[in-house]
């Protein structure tokens, strides 16, 4: 896997499960007064800028509000600022009696793949096996899609019609959805114990470095007699 690799370019479950590790993994730092801390990475910055504040500036511009959601992609702020920049273009569209139903297909298909699991969860699972998914609106419809709204749903049913039925991608592929959650779970005991492993190893090499004694604070040798009589 790539540095700089985004949940949304992951094909296979050890990228996903290497991108997650990235951004959220412990790493001990020294801190200048000689304490030692313990940080996740986190997000990925936005030229340095935490990416919810840079979204600020550019949010009235759908096109990169919706770029720079999605390049955050699975965590929940993305999928509804993503939704978000569609609404936007989708009542663009409307106003200007343009056809706007792809737009309309990428946000259902969005609040489908998003209803597979919650963060914690679903960026461990490749994107690329999400997105494959049949989660067409005769399938998942859209009552049960967190990520829409009553709008959303108006604006679905004009143009396709009631759906057969109302689901969730979890509910759908729910036999998946376990075998993932088997998976992570044995992926995290792994991963756990590997960690208090180096935590051990990094505290044992701490201890080390304090009990070696050094010149400067090795105490001096203590005197013999004829060496304090002699000491001139």
């Amino acid at each position: 896997m790539t540095a700089g690799m985004l949940w949304v370019e992951t094909t296979t479950d050890e990228e996903a499960r290497t991108l997650d590790n990235q951004m959220w993994d412990f790493a001990t730092r020294q801190e200048p007064g000689g304490t030692t801390t313990m940080q996740a990475p986190g997000p990925a910055p936005e030229n340095g800028e935490f990416w919810a504040d840079a979204l600020d500036r550019i949010k009235d511009d759908p096109d990169q509000r919706y770029a720079m959601a999605r390049r955050h992609l699975p965590l929940p702020a993305a999928w509804r600022e993503m939704a978000v920049a569609i609404r936007m273009k989708i009542r663009k569209a409307r106003k200007e009696k343009t056809g706007y139903e792809d737009l309309l297909q990428e946000l259902h298909h969005l609040a489908a793949m998003s209803s597979y699991a919650g963060y914690g969860i679903i960026q461990r699972v490749p994107y690329a096996r999400l997105a494959a998914l049949d989660l067409s609106y005769d399938r998942t419809g859209f009552e049960h899609l967190d990520l829409l709204g009553v709008t959303d749903g108006k604006w679905m049913r004009e143009l396709w019609g009631d759906a057969s039925q109302h689901s969730t991608a979890a509910e759908l592929y729910k036999d998946m959805l376990a075998a993932d959650l088997e998976r992570l779970d044995a992926d995290r005991k792994r991963e756990d114990a590997e960690g208090m492993g180096r935590f051990l190893d990094d505290w044992n090499k701490e201890d080390e470095v304090e009990a070696a004694p050094t010149h400067e604070t090795a105490p001096p040798p203590r005197r013999g007699l004829l060496g304090w009589l002699l000491r001139r």
